[in-house]
Parts: C-alpha cells; sequence; structure tokens
C-alpha cells in the first residue's frame, strides 16, 4: 500500500525505498540472502520523522523493492533484471549475490503485474500530491530520500559519503536550491557531502523534475551509518545519531520551504498554469509510460481530486479486474505470477 500524509506547504518528502513489506507469493521463492533485504533504505522514515513540524506532505511505499522498485523505470526490459542499477524487479542484491531460488525469478508478466498493483499506485499517488500543492503554490520541491550500506563492493568501494545529494546535474532543480542544501549540509562539519555522484538521480528525479514549471526534485541519500547501529540485519537504529542527524535534516528542510517563498512562492496559483500530467505527455507525466494499454489506462485514470486518503492501497485505486494466477504463454523463462490483470 501507498502511504500518505498530507501536508500544506510546498514540499514533498517522498520515500521509495522504505517498505519491507513482501507477498508470499515472492517471498517463498526468495533464497536466504534475498530474505536478508540488505538494500533496503532501512528505518529511513525514523529520521524524517519532523515532517509533521514543517507541514510538508510525506509519502512512501511498504512494499520492498525488492518486489518492485518504483525508482526505475516501467519500461525497463527484463533482459536488463540482472543489472541491479536498472531493474524494476531485481534478481540480485546491488552487489551482485542472486535473491531468488533458482528458477523462481519474475518473468515479463509477473513484473507487468507487479508494476500494475504496486508501482502505477505509488505514481498515482504521488502525481495527485504535485496536483494538489501546485494549486496552493508557484513551486514545489520533492525530495527524494534514501539510504543504502556505507560499504558495497562494486559499487561504493571508496566509501559513501555521510550525505550525497543529485539533481541530474541541475537539470531537475534550480542550481540555487542544490547548492543551498550542499552549503547547509557543508556548515556541520561531521558530516562529509557528494554531489551527483552516488545521488546520480532515479526515474522520480528525471521523470518529474520540471524546474521550467514550478516542480523541483532533488535526490537526498544518506550512509546508513549515519543514523543505524549496524549496517547489516536487523539494520538496529541509533536513537542518537537519528536524533542528531533529524535535527540537521529538519534545519535544511526548513530552508528548502524558505527558499521556494524566497524565490517567487505567491500563493494560489492559477489552475491553468499547472503542468500537464497526463499519461498523453510522457516526459512532463507523473504517471510513468507505459508498455501496454491497459497501463496506459490505469494511469489515466486518476484519483478523484476530493479525495485524499492517508493510506492509498491498490484496491481503491479503480486497477482492472484481477482474478487468480492463471499462468500466460511466455517464451523466455518460467513466470509464476502474483495475479494477471483481466
Amino acid at each position: 500500500m501507498i502511504l500518505v500524509e498530507e501536508g500544506q506547504s510546498p514540499l514533498i518528502l517522498c520515500l521509495p525505498h522504505s517498505g519491507t513489506e513482501i507477498p508470499d507469493a515472492v517471498l517463498n521463492r526468495l533464497n536466504a540472502t534475498g530474505r536478508l533485504q540488505t538494500d533496503l533504505s532501512w528505518r529511513i522514515e525514523r529520521v524524517f520523522g519532523f515532517h509533521a513540524d514543517l507541514d510538508a506532505t510525506l509519502l512512501r511505499s511498504s512494499i520492498s523493492r525488492y518486489v518492485i522498485d518504483v525508482d526505475k523505470d516501467p519500461q525497463t526490459p527484463v533482459s536488463e533484471a540482472r543489472d541491479p542499477a536498472v531493474a524494476l524487479c531485481p534478481v540480485t542484491t546491488l552487489d551482485g549475490k542472486r535473491i531468488y531460488q533458482a528458477g523462481e525469478e519474475p518473468g515479463p508478466t509477473e513484473i507487468e503485474q507487479r508494476s500494475l498493483l504496486f508501482c502505477m499506485p505509488f505514481h498515482r499517488a504521488l502525481r495527485k500530491q504535485i496536483d494538489r500543492l501546485l494549486r496552493k503554490h508557484n513551486k514545489i520541491v520533492i525530495v527524494n530520500c534514501q539510504s543504502m550500506r556505507s560499504h558495497i563492493k562494486g559499487v561504493t568501494d571508496t566509501g559513501l559519503p555521510l550525505i550525497s545529494i543529485g539533481g541530474s546535474g541541475g537539470t531537475s532543480c534550480d542550481p540555487g536550491l542544490r547548492d543551498q542544501l550542499v552549503g547547509t549540509f557543508r556548515d556541520h562539519e561531521d558530516y562529509s557531502v557528494g554531489v551527483d555522484g552516488f545521488a546520480g538521480g532515479g526515474f522520480i528525479e528525471r521523470s518529474y523534475g520540471r524546474p521550467n514549471r514550478g516542480i523541483h526534485v532533488v535526490t537526498l541519500l544518506l550512509a546508513q551509518r549515519a543514523y543505524l547501529r549496524h549496517e547489516t540485519p536487523p539494520f538496529e537504529p541509533d536513537k542518537t545519531r537519528i536524533a542528531r542527524l533529524s535535527a540537521v535534516l529538519a534545519q535544511t528542510m526548513s530552508g528548502v520551504v524558505d527558499w521556494v517563498e524566497r524565490t517567487g512562492d505567491t500563493g494560489t496559483k492559477p489552475a491553468a498554469r499547472l503542468p500537464k500530467l497526463d499519461a498523453d505527455t510522457p516526459p512532463d507525466t507523473g504517471c510513468p509510460e507505459n508498455r501496454n494499454s491497459v497501463l496506459q489506462n490505469v494511469c489515466a485514470s486518476g484519483v478523484s481530486a476530493d479525495r485524499q486518503p492517508d493510506i492509498v492501497s491498490a484496491d481503491s485505486l479503480d486497477l482492472p479486474k484481477v482474478s487468480g494466477s492463471r499462468l500466460a504463454d511466455v517464451k523466455n523463462g518460467p513466470v509464476t505470477p502474483l495475479l494477471v490483470a483481466e
């Protein structure tokens, strides 16, 4: 399900990798490595517990990125599933270890189902919050909040800075906003800061960042040593580190809200100036372009503006009718569907 806590300020804190839930149909096929889920943004929601004080919107998925990574392009070919840097439904950890039992990896039909059930609702919920806040503000800022282990073989061999800021090289947000974020963190001597690099920008940053239309997106990547006692299971939180990091982040995010007000947020924005965020214009859409007409219809259907649930589930989003498992005729590899869309 999608968890949404709505605020009224122009700030959205988006946590795409904080979920830990895995449906039994997937869990039963994972191996011991997969069940450890070492590549999640473990406990990161505790770091952003200050969001209500800033009246910020918090949006996160409860589903594990090992089921589906909502910060990856839904059109990623199944052939790239073994590349964890781009895989929509990864079959290995970030350092290349297999997470499924032999022959149990998801095939094309199952990947499409996971996208329908978990990815599309997430992006529709995010698009809804963008639309809502753009009716109140001339600018909004989406912070894509993630965390990862400090040392991952083949990924972060040189070590991960405590804080990494990504803005797609200045194309997904105003360079002044990115520079302000970097400067604020560098004012704290104990926090090492990297720019782009490890936080080079995922699907959310690339797809939603439209500074010329008032939508600024930055990625904030935290090294887990900044707030966890250990970066290994059970990923135990460190209360002292969390309190210290949360204070720094609260100050930084407050500065983001101030930046919006200082650079031209003058209140109510005319509806006619809203960016067009529909499935017919993929570069400007909050709903990713999909692989077939069924998913396009799901993405375009949207949620009525007068409904603002705190919890958005697949059942409440008018998804196509689904039935029990029914194997599809797929040539490349075994398929064990969760559900098949009719």
